[in-house]
């Protein structure tokens, strides 16, 4: 979970703000959201997103896996209540920022994007990944700015070993200063 956390974050935060370039593609694969979002101009010029100590903050509104054992359930869903109100951090390069990785987006190759928008402030996500005989469909929508961003996450599982997986939650993260040796 930590790194579609991460992977979500790294989606949202990697843009300009308000105006400029955009991308919009439909049925992508990473590489290609990538590439995209490369040429496109959004990460380059003045309002680009700001490279740094980000700090997130996870908030999981709901979370379903059926055939998990009731007692391993409430206990998981205690650990993850006692922990929203943690904020993790992580450092954003230079580096990042100009040349972000295919996964990066947080596609693997099973994944393709039935949809990928970013562009003024806004993104929405919708892509569909293909494994263990199983398939997971992930949406994701929000807002950004170079300092901030506002993320909702919703997956549903069909299925394979996850079928009825569901998962809803919310980040918000914010720029919090410099990187350090410690960060990195």
């Amino acid at each position: 979970m930590n790194k579609m956390i991460l992977m979500i974050a790294g989606a949202a935060i990697l843009a300009s703000c308000n105006k400029g370039p955009e991308v919009d593609l439909k049925n992508a694969s990473g590489n290609e959201v990538t590439k995209a979002v490369r040429q496109s101009g959004v990460m380059t010029g003045g309002a680009m997103v700001e490279p740094g100590l980000w700090e997130s903050k996870v908030t999981v509104h709901e979370m379903n896996i059926p055939g998990m054992p009731p007692e391993f359930a409430q206990k998981m869903k205690q650990t993850m209540a006692e922990h929203q109100p943690d904020a993790s951090r992580s450092c954003l390069t230079p580096e990042e920022v100009k040349r972000p990785k295919e996964d990066f987006f947080g596609a693997d190759k099973s994944c393709r994007y039935e949809h990928f928008t970013m562009g003024g402030g806004k993104i929405d996500i919708r892509m569909q990944c293909k494994q263990e005989g199983g398939t997971q469909d992930t949406t994701m929508t929000g807002s950004y700015t170079p300092t901030t961003y506002s993320m909702d996450m919703a997956s549903n599982a069909t299925g394979g070993q996850q079928s009825g997986m569901t998962m809803k939650m919310h980040v918000d993260a914010r720029r919090v200063g410099e990187c350090t040796e410690k960060d990195g």
